[in-house]
């Protein structure tokens, strides 16, 4: 007995001195790694709401700044339960008013379960009985009441104290621990705000403060290009979760959605509160400590001038809406009259869409869009400028000039006929300006009288063929097609022109489907699709000799400071995509032929610039190109209407687009070129102090006189 009591005491001996080694172990060996993991698991970045960058003009006018609100926030301890989380909203239900519209039937029949056993025993009896008697869970108890009390019967039961504090509880109970949350933002009145400070030692884990929400002095002005922030509420977007989860973001963290405020999101979202808490055993707060403070976000200043874009937002809906007008007073007199043998339709007509940038550096100015609505109220449309492509006729024939010389088809100042093409097929293609005859003119001339079988003789050399009158074209133009279009986009026509927003679009590009007469019609603008953005690009490369300049909206980041300018963090300039390889004769040659577009009148052969009549009286000059495309909408043809340019045209320093489409298909075309000419006068009125011209006023009774039938 003695020798198996010494044997037990010495075990307990050599267990007391393995536990003494390994508690010196973990407190000696080990002490400061555990206490660095104690002091890392109360070592929290909190979601506190910090205020985005703010979005100026290139000028630091303000576009898009912050509104302080009132807020209350909950900040869930660690262990806290579901229970004592309704304790606390029951609680601050008696100080807060929440909106209950949106609450779900589940949330309300959860509550029902939960706060009201006698009313759920009422109308369940039959189920409760089997509860009790052990024949089904109380998982099988809540299903059946998920499926069989509605919302009429819950709202009989609860009471407006209820919603309100059902939604209070919602809010909090997906708090994530030790981050606040904010329950209510919107619309706290000072007496809530006031009752619950007064009663904070009462309301666990309840706070209150200041929360943000963007604020846009111009109002709906370039409101979708500036983009959109989730709110509070919604956190992370669904369709942008894992985007931002990879990229070390909470998931009920404030961020940009759309455009501008997601293109630089990591700019403008500044730098959260980093706080340190301590807890007691049951994970209750007892005390925290702020260990770095909060930092707004960096400002964001874009190319964009607001008074040029205000201005010309003016100009856009006045033509638009004196257009549709003209074409429903037109419409009505023939409706009598008779006098016009094709249709008008002016409902069609309800877009516009134009650009204004530096030719030299690709600052986009302005980016303006229009529409007219169903009821024929003017909304905004500035997206469109961006996200939407047509056909837009002859605007690209310049580009095409230069892929004649590029692929040795023609040299500069090149003669070639101009004359009615007729093919085997039966197909037939003219110039516009010369229907039936023969005219021997040159890159410059064509360019300033449009001439189509200029261009669609380039595109036939492109190919490896030599106009003959009833020849057959190849029914193969997969390579020539490709090599044209290579001509086109070097421009920027058909490919992203590098500018800083998501969603741009790029192009349509039907195959030709064994139809060479649609090859032909790309030359002239007819078959592939561009933006604004892009045509503004494409006139921009021409106007600065050959510089394809990467479009932007972003100018500067500069730190955010509320009483001045912060400094200048960042800077963007344009990028040379690439450079366009013409020597200088051929660039004179496209330069001229533009400048005789909106400025020559040939009094030897009478023949016009397309833009004359809207541009030859501007001073300085400008030089540009017009175009027209024929397409068709709900079946029925329509034109649209392209005009592209640059100002002054012999030291440029701005360049515009205008694109408007569906117009009606009448020969003359409506006259909206105008607008490209009130476009430059702005311009020169705002950055040149050149004296203020009027717009363009239509005048149907003018106009009316001129209409004749024809096709393009």
């Amino acid at each position: 007995m003695k020798s198996r009591i010494n044997i037990i005491m010495l075990l307990v001996f050599l267990l007391c001195l393995l536990l003494i080694f390994r508690l010196g172990y973990l407190q000696i060996v080990q002490g400061d790694t555990y206490q660095e993991e104690v002091e890392n698991a109360q070592f929290v970045e909190i979601n506190q709401s910090v205020p985005r960058g703010e979005i100026y003009d290139r000028n630091g006018n303000l576009l898009v700044g912050n509104a302080s609100k009132k807020a209350v926030y909950f900040t869930r301890h660690r262990n806290m339960s579901s229970g004592e989380i309704m304790d606390v909203a029951v609680e601050l239900s008696g100080y807060l008013d929440m909106e209950t519209e949106n609450l779900s039937l589940r949330d309300k029949q959860d509550y029902l379960i939960n706060r009201y056993p006698d009313e759920v025993e009422n109308l369940m009896a039959e189920e409760k009985t089997l509860l009790d008697n052990g024949n089904i869970s109380q998982e099988q108890f809540n299903q059946e009441l998920y499926q069989r009390i509605d919302e009429e019967q819950v709202s009989s039961v609860l009471t407006e104290e209820d919603l309100n504090t059902i939604a209070i509880y919602v809010e909090m109970v997906n708090a994530r621990e030790l981050n606040p949350t904010v329950i209510k933002s919107e619309g706290v009145t000072e007496e809530e705000f006031a009752e619950i400070n007064e009663s904070l030692e009462l309301l666990d884990g309840i706070s209150t403060g200041m929360d943000w929400e963007r604020d846009y002095p111009y109002g709906e002005t370039l409101r979708t290009v500036l983009g959109e922030v989730s709110s509070s509420e919604e956190g992370l977007p669904k369709e942008l979760l894992d985007h931002y989860m990879a990229r070390g973001y909470s998931r009920n963290d404030r961020v940009g959605k759309t455009y501008l405020e997601y293109q630089y999101e990591n700019v403008l979202r500044g730098e959260k509160e980093q706080v340190k808490y301590s807890t007691d055993k049951s994970g209750e707060i007892i005390s925290q400590e702020v260990v770095k403070e909060g930092e707004p976000g960096d400002d964001l200043y874009l190319t964009v001038d607001i008074d040029l874009q205000l201005e010309l937002e003016e100009l856009a809906e006045h033509h638009l809406t004196s257009l549709r007008s003209m074409a429903e007073e037109i419409q009505q007199r023939n409706s009598r009259s008779g006098e016009i043998d094709y249709t008008i339709i002016p409902e069609y007509l309800n877009t516009v869409v134009l650009v204004v940038q530096d030719p030299n550096n690709g600052d986009v100015l302005a980016m303006v869009g229009k529409r007219l609505d169903d009821n024929g109220e003017v909304v905004d449309y500035h997206y469109g400028a961006l996200t939407s492509t047509y056909a837009v006729g002859s605007s690209v024939k310049g580009a095409t000039v230069a892929a004649g010389y590029q692929n040795d088809v023609i040299e500069a100042g090149e003669t070639l006929v101009d004359e009615p093409l007729e093919f085997a097929d039966g197909t037939t293609k003219s110039s516009f300006f010369n229907r039936d005859g023969k005219v021997a003119i040159d890159d410059q001339e064509a360019l300033m009288v449009s001439s189509n079988v200029y261009m669609m003789k380039i595109a036939m050399g492109i190919a490896g063929m030599e106009y003959q009158p009833g020849m057959s074209l190849p029914s193969d133009v997969t390579e020539a097609g490709q090599t044209l279009r290579n001509g086109l986009s070097q421009f920027g026509l058909g490919v992203s022109t590098g500018i800083d927003l998501p969603n741009e679009a790029r192009s349509l590009k039907p195959e030709f489907n064994n139809n060479p007469s649609s090859y032909l019609d790309l030359s002239i603008g007819q078959y592939d699709t561009y933006s604004a953005l892009q045509l503004s690009q494409y006139v921009s490369t021409i106007a600065n000799g050959g510089n394809r300049v990467g479009l932007h909206m972003a100018k500067e980041v500069r730190e955010g400071d509320t009483n001045e300018e912060g400094a200048i963090l960042q800077s963007f300039n344009g990028k040379v995509l690439n450079t366009v390889e013409f020597s200088p004769a051929e660039l004179a040659q496209i330069q001229n032929g533009f400048f005789d577009v909106f400025n020559t009148h040939d009094t030897s052969t009478d023949r016009y610039g397309t833009g004359w009549d809207a541009y030859h009286e501007l001073e300085p000059k400008a030089a540009g190109k017009t175009g027209t495309a024929e397409a068709h909408f709900n079946g029925d043809p329509i034109l649209n209407q392209t005009y592209t340019g640059y100002a002054p045209h012999d030291d440029p320093d701005m360049a515009f687009s205008v694109i408007f489409p569906n117009m009606p298909y009448t020969v003359p075309f409506f006259p909206a070129q105008y607008l490209g000419r009130d476009v430059i006068n702005k311009y020169y009125e705002l950055y040149h102090e050149e004296a203020a011209i009027a717009p363009y006023e239509y005048n149907t009774n003018d106009f009316y006189s001129k209409l004749v039938y024809g096709s393009y």
